[in-house]
């Protein structure tokens, strides 16, 4: 394995022709410092240095005992970063560095940019020398996959592909493999992420988003309809189902997963619905510190309800009034009667006690009143 020249020790910008000296130059990642445990972090200044690679140029072999005599460029950009793997080729350039701030300084540095596609694939695009005969090195903790495809481009998109298959697709034109667009929503935006691709042949297929098979997913859709299938389609507590999942179409955001989890670390949950809300589920559980509010024109608790609203549910502090009222004139009657059958019929004292509580029961009725609105009956909460 030949050694590199002294001149690349020296951090030197590889010889090209000096027809092309101005071009982005093309070379090969050695080594990429990830964090604190690199050996070279110190040295290329801390946190500065993440995201930089040890390179050597493309025709080159590197000698492993030596990474630390390469040359090092820097991210160009520190806000939207794709960190290269080790034997993929990246374009170099020159620029000012830190140093530079002071205007009288000229001191420049190597920064890579662009990761060349030599497999058109999100995956990987490594490119190691031809010469080795070692297993291909990705780097540390790199492990190849052979499930993760690339996305089949419509007209005109943007797309953020990840190396584990993740994608951003922000799209809008109609495309014979485009499910989302048709004649009447061509050019209507729509913006997909998706987490974790569904396996589909050996990692060469372009292919689409699938709600139903990637991991997780969240739509951004302006006018279009999704083939979503829904994990339940219980909706007897309607009295108008909802349009399902999969024939609704318009402006709408749909987040599928294998769980979903909504947690507000500071302040509220808030979820406000124009139209309807609705939640169908296995089981549904509600649990509240402090207390459980419900509210509406109309309650109903349970499918007949909604349909008849043939029982209201009883007044507590209404029916506890009533019954105790009732046992008491009960009470009193029974107070009277064993009296009379002790000392003598007492007719009088019976007939008085009837009086009395003939008015009592006259008003216990009127809270009954089933011709009209009852004092003990709920108008608003009904159950069957």
């Amino acid at each position: 394995m030949s050694n590199l020249s002294t001149s690349f020790s020296n951090h030197s910008t590889p010889q090209v022709p000096t027809s092309v000296k101005n071009d982005l130059i093309p070379v090969r990642v050695v080594d990429v410092i990830i964090d604190e445990s690199h050996p070279e972090y110190e040295k290329y200044g801390l946190t500065r240095c993440i995201g930089a690679v040890k390179y050597v140029p493309i025709d080159k072999q590197v000698d492993k005992n030596k990474i630390d005599t390469l040359p090092i460029a820097f991210p160009s950009n520190a806000t939207f970063r794709t960190l290269p793997l080790v034997n993929e080729i990246v374009l170099l350039s020159k620029a000012p560095n830190i140093d530079s701030i002071d205007s009288k300084s000229t001191n420049t540095q190597d920064y890579y940019t662009t990761i060349i596609s030599v497999w058109n694939h999100p995956h990987h695009n490594v490119s190691p020398d031809g010469n080795s005969d070692d297993k291909v090195d990705f780097g540390e903790d790199f492990k190849e996959v052979n499930d993760v495809n690339p996305l089949q481009p419509y007209p005109g998109d943007v797309l953020i592909e990840g190396r584990q298959g993740q994608s951003i697709r922000m799209s809008g034109a109609n495309h014979y493999t485009n499910e989302l667009t048709d004649e009447t929503n061509i050019n209507k935006p729509f913006t997909l992420l998706s987490n974790g691709q569904k396996t589909v042949g050996n990692g060469s297929d372009l292919i689409s988003e699938d709600i139903n098979e990637d991991n997780s997913s969240l739509y951004l859709l302006s006018d279009h309809s999704i083939p979503l299938k829904q994990s339940r389609e219980k909706t007897k507590a309607w009295k108008k189902p909802p349009i399902k999942a999969d024939t609704y179409k318009g402006s709408q955001v749909i987040i599928n997963g294998g769980r979903l989890y909504f947690n507000s670390k500071e302040e509220s949950t808030l979820f406000s619905s124009k139209e309807a809300f609705g939640v169908t589920s296995n089981t549904i559980n509600l649990d509240a510190k402090d207390y459980i509010a419900l509210d509406a024109e109309k309650i109903y608790l349970g499918e007949k309800a909604l349909v008849e609203e043939f029982e209201p549910v009883i007044l507590g502090e209404s029916m506890e009034g009533f019954l105790y009222t009732l046992l008491f004139n009960l009470q009193a009657l029974a107070d009277d009667l064993v009296v009379a059958g002790t000392a003598g019929i007492n007719v009088q004292n019976l007939i008085t006690r009837g009086k009395v509580m003939k008015e009592s029961l006259k008003n216990l009725q009127n809270q009954i009143n089933p011709g009209g609105k009852s004092q003990l009956k709920s108008r608003k909460v009904y159950t069957e």
